[in-house]
């Protein structure tokens, strides 16, 4: 039986050498970050009610930001607006940097920073990938709403995670 050269390396260190470092951090949003999250969230230079849920959220420092180079990719928002219970009703990754961990490392932000027991959110039935990522982070399945959109075949769905025991504030 022949043995591997010593110079040869496994498969998975090869890989592991290929796959790009992690450069991003998380940190708590800046009103000066506003404009960049204009710019991950299309969605909020068309929708006001939306820029004002973001902007307000910065202001009472309930948004997070992940950041490269101190380029803003992504943000997510930590509430308590759910019935007194943790929420995290929006979370944006930029378009061009999703698949990176990017929405990952929010909500395991999201999860440090939580004083309750309990961490909420939601996404459209029509949004697999979230679903997805929501489920590989430990979140179940909580229930449905329905009408919440204009279209009322696109329910919202809710999901939870229970958290380590916090000291609630």
């Amino acid at each position: 039986m022949e043995s591997a050269p010593l110079d040869a390396e496994p498969w998975h260190d090869a890989m592991e050498r290929l796959t790009p470092a992690v450069t991003h951090s998380v940190r708590l949003a800046v009103p000066a970050d506003f404009p960049a999250l204009r710019f991950v969230d299309p969605l909020m230079r068309a929708d006001r009610d939306r820029e004002h849920l973001v902007r307000t959220s910065v202001e009472r420092g309930e948004c997070f930001v992940v950041v490269d180079d101190d380029d803003v990719q992504g943000f997510a928002i930590l509430n308590y607006s759910l019935f007194g219970h943790a929420f995290i009703p929006l979370l944006v990754v930029a378009s061009g940097d999703r698949r990176r961990g990017l929405a990952t490392a929010l909500i395991e932000e999201a999860e440090r920073q939580c004083v309750r027991s309990k961490l909420f959110i939601s996404c459209n039935r029509s949004n697999a990938p979230a679903q997805y990522l929501f489920e590989k982070c430990g979140f179940t399945p909580s229930g449905h709403v329905e009408n919440v959109d204009d279209d009322e075949d696109d329910d919202e769905l809710v999901f939870f995670k229970t958290l380590p025991e916090r000291h609630q504030t």
